[in-house]
């Protein structure tokens, strides 16, 4: 992430009936790659976690029902029972429902770690980066990130927005905290 943030071009260029800077639409990208990268890196290391967590505790109420939507239920249970490695095909079912689960808000992130334990696991992690803005810049990137997929970053009359290299930059870098953060909570 931090090659895409540096790797901005400040070049004007004219663009219909405005000037806009090349590393507009580069920043744009870095933005919903960056979140991109986010959402990958929660749900994998959810999925890590299973086996782990599941070889030392009793399946929580919240990870059973996680289960179960992933569709994982009491008759796939039961045929694991004759299994060598049953927990290995428990993964691979949260894998493939994982696939299609967005993880690119702290409250969804919040509910899948709970189901191990971890209770706010977001507002811990911002505590450990010390910095006071770091998930109200990490709600705002990802809203940034729905308008730039969504709307393709236009108002809706249909003006382009604006573009902050250095906002982008220090929520980009909030990212990177926090992901780092709760790395070390979850992986000590």
């Amino acid at each position: 992430m931090a090659n895409l943030r540096h790797g901005l071009v400040e070049h004007q260029i004219t663009i219909g009936d405005g000037d806009f800077s090349d590393y507009d639409d580069l920043g744009r990208t870095s933005i919903v790659l960056a979140v991109a990268a986010m959402d990958s890196y929660f749900t994998e290391a959810f999925v890590e976690k299973l086996v782990p967590y599941l070889m030392s505790n009793r399946p929580s109420k919240r990870l059973v029902e996680i289960l179960e939507k992933s569709g994982f239920g009491i008759a796939d249970a039961l045929q694991l029972l004759n299994q060598f490695n049953p927990l290995s095909r428990v993964k691979k079912t949260l894998e493939r429902a994982l696939e299609k689960y967005v993880t690119q808000s702290t409250e969804k992130i919040d509910y899948l770690f709970l189901a191990y334990g971890y209770k706010d696991l977001c507002v811990h992690a911002a505590r450990i980066t010390k910095r006071k803005r770091l998930l109200q810049d990490l709600r705002h990137l990802v809203e940034r990130r729905h308008q730039i997929v969504h709307d393709g970053d236009y108002y809706k009359n249909k003006k382009l927005r604006r573009f902050s290299q250095s906002s982008t930059t220090r929520e980009i870098q909030a990212l990177e905290a926090f992901v780092g953060a709760c790395d070390g909570i979850l992986f000590p």
